[in-house]
């Protein structure tokens, strides 16, 4: 299903702001991941896209919820305060979603994580979730916005660690 998002002059589909890249290794990792149009319009867009895939995997629909919305908001202020190009990534893993926002914004690390919080409008994300930081980007001049989110639709497997999920260089 595509949605229409109408404007006066045309109609943007969201396909035209957020589109699937080919499977490649980035911040999380191996995982699915989307470049992100720097439009404010490509935040409802990539919502949806998550929101979707967490209900292919049959994720509860209020966690899909919560990370559909901590996706908007983290693409919301890439779109505003960061410099393309944009990517969205999304994994799962050991009990948690992890969504990241990638940017060609440098990869300085606050010395107050809060106060970045505040100042590039992530305060509803890092409510929504239970870890957010700031990672490099592998191999590039970037900087992410990493977000974990606890999955409660389906158990850990037995004997499988919950914690956080780490950040792992692909193979080639």
């Amino acid at each position: 299903m595509t949605t229409d998002q109408s404007t006066s002059q045309y109609t943007v589909r969201d396909e035209d702001l957020v589109w699937a890249l080919p499977p490649m290794c980035g911040v999380l990792g191996a995982a699915y991941t989307w470049y992100v149009r720097p439009d404010p319009r490509s935040a409802a867009a990539a919502a949806r896209f998550v929101e979707r895939l967490l209900g292919l995997w049959q994720i509860e629909d209020t966690v899909a919820a919560q990370a559909s919305m901590a996706a908007a908001e983290l693409v919301s202020s890439a779109v505003e305060h960061s410099a393309p190009p944009l990517a969205l990534e999304l994994a799962r893993g050991r009990g948690l979603i992890a969504l990241a926002v990638r940017s060609a914004s440098p990869a300085a690390r606050p010395t107050d994580l809060p106060a970045y919080v505040a100042e590039n409008g992530l305060t509803l994300a890092d409510a929504l979730v239970e870890d957010l930081f700031l990672a490099p980007v592998p191999g590039e001049d970037g900087t992410a916005v990493v977000v974990h989110i606890r999955e409660t639709a389906l158990p850990s497997a037995p004997g499988t660690p919950d914690g956080p999920v780490t950040l792992q260089a692909c193979g080639v």
